[in-house]
């Protein structure tokens, strides 16, 4: 599978309309389409825990972007007949750190501070869709927007802000070295 963005720097918003928020591979510093394709092929690997049991699955990569599905299973769904909110913030935090993946050095760890999530609809069956676009990429920092549909309507919508980690020191062995508060590789002292 291969991932989809074709370069254009427009693509159709999550609900059917253009989006200007779109952004293409020139608005990143840097772009790593072989990460892209390797997270909707799934050659990262994260495809087990939380995510393997739900079915998450990476369906489009690509600069400042990801979308992923899970398939509506009734082992997803509560004794009220909708699936558990619990599985729509799993998708939304799975999308926040794969829009970013691509966009940042390797090595860098995108983690999740924190994201608000607006529930708008309850999902009861077919497949959850979920659209992470970046709004803002800083040094340390990145704000994700994810919209959530279910058979084309709008399911849920986040905001959600992501801590870029960059790769630690290593020495000539290979071995992570101590970092000073100051990012600088060190004995870890003062």
């Amino acid at each position: 599978m291969k991932a989809k963005w074709d370069g254009s720097g427009l693509r159709s918003g999550t609900w059917g309309v253009a989006t200007s928020l779109a952004v293409d591979a020139a608005d990143f510093e840097s772009y790593d389409p072989e990460l892209a394709e390797m997270l909707v092929g799934g050659a990262l690997g994260l495809e087990d825990g939380l995510t393997g049991y739900l079915g998450l699955r990476m369906t489009d990569v690509g600069p400042g972007f990801a979308t992923a599905e899970i398939d509506v299973r009734p082992e997803l769904v509560h004794g009220f007949g909708a699936v558990h909110g619990g599985v729509v913030a799993a998708i939304v935090d799975h999308v926040l750190g794969s829009a970013i993946f691509p966009v940042v050095p390797r090595g860098t760890w995108p983690a999740t501070l924190e994201f608000k999530l607006n529930y708008l609809a309850p999902v009861r069956d077919g497949v959850i869709k979920a659209t992470g676009t970046v709004l803002t990429l800083r040094r340390r920092t990145a704000v994700v927007q994810v919209d959530v549909t279910n058979g084309g309507v709008p399911v849920a919508v986040a905001l959600g802000t992501i801590s870029l980690n960059p790769p630690q020191a290593r020495n000539d062995s290979g071995d992570a070295v101590a970092t000073t508060q100051g990012g600088r590789a060190g004995s870890g002292g003062g």
